[in-house]
């Protein structure tokens, strides 16, 4: 993302319990985490209310149903295949996304999680920076 552009990179979330965060940064994460216990985040990319495809028993239905064709088990499988271990700490089914600001503060891009594990294509995020890191500031105008 710095490459292409990115002034600042950030991991919103919305909760930290335990060692999540510490864990996450130091693990997956080298930049910004900030927490965002109001869900503003959340509740923008998914039209002014968390997105929430399932939750408990709709999930352990689905993960135990063998017809099931969910992206959210596809991606669970995959995930467990490349050896991550999952994280059954706190709240797990609001899903979340991916913004990329413009200069003046506004979306150049938005992705939403529609499933559990659900990735925003990375082309189109780089191609979001790209264009929005050539823009120039609302100050430099």
């Amino acid at each position: 993302m710095r490459a292409a552009g990115a002034r600042r990179i950030v991991a919103l979330v919305k909760e930290d319990v335990g060692t999540e965060v510490e864990d996450f940064r130091r693990d997956w994460w080298r930049e910004e985490v900030l927490l965002d216990e109001p869900l503003q985040f959340y509740k923008a990319l998914g039209g002014g209310a968390c997105h929430q495809p399932m939750g408990l028993a709709g999930f352990l239905v689905m993960m135990l149903n063998p017809f099931s064709a969910s992206r959210t088990k596809e991606h669970a499988k995959a995930v467990k295949a490349k050896g991550v271990a999952g994280n059954f700490v706190g709240e797990g089914f609001v899903t979340g996304g991916v913004y990329v600001m413009r200069p003046d503060g506004t979306a150049a891009y938005s992705f939403l999680e529609e499933e559990i594990g659900d990735h925003a294509p990375i082309e189109d995020v780089i191609r979001a920076v790209e264009m929005s890191s050539s823009e120039k500031t609302p100050s430099a105008m």
